[in-house]
């Protein structure tokens, strides 16, 4: 009974992630940022919807799909460190790391194992699992930017080497999506100005 009353305390403690916004907004409504969990859902349609277009092997689609189910519930006491605002690295990894052991700590001792483990694992994309999730939490990313007119790329101003350094695992682990979406519109948003070349 103990065992279940824990991991029933995580589940009500991780719905919270439904109240943590991001800089993004939702498509189709410029009024509205989407959250955490509409993002990590997002994302996990993606993973699934566009596995042709990655090359890397083995993958272990359950793996990855826990990754990015867990991977921002961190922010619910850490917060959302915006991808291309100004921001200590240092602080955002002491802040999440602290805020990883404390979710995760709800969970019956097992568990509570396993999904740090997995947490660490993507933020160190040290796996090719770690890399598919990775991709798609660019990707998602980007097409929000797409969809939106560039809602967080005019809003922080990043450089073109940013940009480029934030889509970098879907250009080398998923070069196919990279050059047939990601290069284009990148180009497109640079000669708008929205992307800035220095």
């Amino acid at each position: 009974m103990e065992k279940l009353n824990n991991q029933l305390k995580f589940l009500l403690e991780i719905d919270k992630v439904k109240g943590i916004l991001r800089q993004s907004v939702v498509m189709g409504d410029t009024t509205r940022q989407e959250n955490d969990a509409e993002h990590s859902w997002h994302m996990a349609i993606c993973a699934l919807i566009l596995q042709e277009y990655v090359e890397l092997s083995p993958i272990n689609m359950e793996r990855v799909l826990k990754m990015i189910l867990i991977h921002d519930l961190v922010e619910i006491y850490s917060g959302d460190f915006p991808a291309y605002s100004e921001y200590s690295i240092e602080e955002k990894e002491k802040k999440e790391l602290e805020s990883a052991n404390k979710i995760f700590s709800f969970l019956p001792k097992e568990q509570q194992k396993e999904y740090m483990n997995l947490w660490l694992e993507f933020e160190l994309c040290s796996t090719n699992d770690a890399k598919y999730a990775t991709v798609f939490d660019r990707f998602q990313g980007f097409i929000q930017n797409i969809e939106s007119d560039g809602h967080t790329w005019r809003k922080f101003g990043p450089s073109k080497e940013k940009v480029e350094e934030r889509m970098r695992p879907i250009a080398i682990y998923a070069p196919k999506l990279y050059k047939n979406i990601i290069y284009a519109k990148m180009e497109e948003y640079i000669k708008l100005g929205i992307i800035k070349l220095f």
